[in-house]
C-alpha cells in the first residue's frame, strides 16, 4: 500500500465516522489509526501530527472536520517526490 493509499484510507474513514453520527468506535478508531499514521510517517514533533493530536478528541463534526483537513495537507506532502518517511525533522512544519 502506497503512503498515498493509506491516508486516502484515513481520509473515507473519516467520512464514514461523519456519516455514522460519530460512532464512539468508529471515532475512536479512526483517530487512533490516523494519529499513528501520521506519527508513523512524520514523528510525534512534526506540526501535523501535533495538530491532530491537539485538535481531534472529542467524536464531533469540527474536530473530525479538522482531522480530516490535517490528513489532506499530510497527504499532499508526503506525496511530494522529495518525501521519505522518518524525515520529520526535515520537512518544513507549517500549514
Amino acid at each position: 500500500m502506497t503512503i498515498e493509499d493509506r491516508i486516502d484510507r484515513l481520509i473515507d474513514a473519516g467520512w464514514r465516522v461523519l456519516a455514522s453520527d460519530y460512532d464512539p468506535t468508529a471515532f475512536q478508531n479512526w483517530r487512533s489509526e490516523a494519529y499513528d499514521c501520521l506519527n508513523g510517517l512524520l514523528g510525534p514533533g512534526h506540526t501535523y501530527t501535533q495538530y491532530f493530536q491537539d485538535f481531534v478528541r472529542k467524536q464531533n463534526k469540527v474536530t473530525i472536520l479538522a482531522g480530516e483537513g490535517i490528513l489532506t495537507a499530510a497527504k499532499e506532502q508526503m506525496t511530494q517526490p522529495c518525501f521519505k518517511p522518518g524525515m520529520a525533522g526535515q520537512i518544513g512544519g507549517s500549514i
